[in-house]
């Protein structure tokens, strides 16, 4: 599978993107979840046809990409605009979304402030993170920024690993296999000595408050007022965890596609990284999606 790879400027240093595809094709922007990176995607990649143009990101402090400065917390909704650059960058009108976990979630940001820009949005087991857009109180809101300043020395300093060490780290943080663990592991290890590395991923990622205090209605009818077409691809490992009928995530979708015909939801067999471990449980569902060209109500 031919790659290209070139980093975008940014005023702190660079996004790191992949692309592979026809460059006249339909676009389609992917973008990974939590302490993650672009490789995330590479199996997936393999499976969707070149007649797309696919562009794959590296959010800050994630793969190649270099991390935002340091002293300031990370909010859920920093990834938005990384988005926004990446898209005026590339120079798309319009596009399809795809995002994995937290990159599904700030996918439904970015189309709720530019619904025109996103022709069909792809969501891929976006309950766990919905479950955390959202601090519950004040007080719980307050504690994150706390949490981060009293313990800011974990959150700036840098491990060392051993290339054992860090497969062994990966492995026991998700459920995949050496193999996967390879693929997640390609973009993030930064060489810094014999056999010894740190792990690229920005361990601010591991805070990032939600908004305080709004009720669930505010992101259901945020997150529907456009009618973009959306596909929701759920990870059944996940159901006991986040998609209950109390969980934002199985609201959210119920409310989607019960007001729009152009919303599907559908359900694989797997845990949260399915997309990685197993593309081709949900390829078909996923390139008629791709395929079909939807009539959308105007705004």
């Amino acid at each position: 599978m031919e790659l290209k790879e070139w980093n975008l400027k940014v005023p702190w240093g660079n996004i790191a993107l992949l692309s592979r595809g026809n460059t006249s094709g339909e676009p389609v922007l992917l973008v990974h979840g939590r302490l993650d990176s672009a490789a995330t995607f590479l199996p997936l990649l393999k499976l969707i046809p070149a007649k797309y143009y696919c562009v794959l990101v590296d959010l800050p402090g994630n793969g190649k990409s270099d991390p935002f400065p340091k002293g300031m917390v990370l909010s859920r909704f920093i990834g938005v605009p990384i988005i926004d650059l990446v898209v005026q960058h590339l120079g798309w009108e319009q596009f399809t979304y795809i995002g994995h976990s937290l990159g599904s979630e700030q996918g439904m940001f970015y189309a709720s402030i530019y619904p025109k820009r996103v022709k069909k949005a792809v969501y891929l087991d976006p309950g766990p993170s919905l479950e955390y857009c959202n601090a519950v109180n004040y007080k719980q809101f307050f504690k994150s920024y706390q949490n981060f300043y009293d313990n800011y020395h974990k959150y700036d300093s840098e491990r060392e690993y051993t290339k054992e060490q860090a497969m062994r780290s990966v492995l026991n943080a998700r459920a995949i296999n050496e193999e996967e663990a390879e693929i997640v592991l390609s973009r993030c290890l930064v060489q810094t000595g014999p056999n010894l590395y740190r792990l690229s991923w920005d361990r601010r990622y591991k805070i990032t408050p939600g908004f305080n205090s709004l009720p669930q209605q505010f992101y259901i009818d945020l997150f529907s007022q456009h009618r973009t077409p959306s596909l929701f691809i759920c990870a059944s490992v996940m159901t006991d965890l986040y998609y209950q009928q109390s969980n934002l995530s199985v609201k959210l979708m119920s409310h989607m596609s019960e007001e729009n015909k152009n919303v599907n939801v559908i359900w694989v067999e797997g845990g949260h990284d399915v997309h990685l471990t197993n593309p081709e449980r949900f390829i078909n569902e996923l390139l008629m999606f791709l395929d079909n060209d939807f009539v959308i109500s105007k705004l």
